[in-house]
């Protein structure tokens, strides 16, 4: 007989947590290829060496910190959005 599989309906972040991380920062790409509509190519440059980094530690933290890789694109998030703030603010980036 097969053995059924208790569900306790809890998120494992030990085993799914560096994958929500790459899924996170899949978003901040996004966003930093997005920068391209309104900043110049150094702005671009810029913001992706921002995810530079961000994708090093999520992958250095893949095994011993498994559920600390979540904070990493967030934190990535706010970085761009200041870097995108201070653009539009400082260095005149618009559409």
């Amino acid at each position: 007989m097969a053995r059924k599989r208790r569900r306790t309906g809890k998120l494992n972040l030990e085993r799914s947590g560096p994958w929500i991380a790459i899924v996170g920062l899949l978003m901040v790409l996004w966003c930093s290829i997005s920068t391209g509509l309104y900043a110049p190519i150094w702005g671009i440059v810029l913001a992706m060496s921002f995810l530079i980094p961000q994708v090093w530690l999520v992958a250095k933290w893949a095994k011993p910190k498994p559920k600390l890789t979540m904070v990493v694109p967030v934190v990535g998030l706010v970085a761009w959005a200041c870097l995108s703030l201070i653009g539009a603010q400082w260095w005149g980036w618009s559409p």
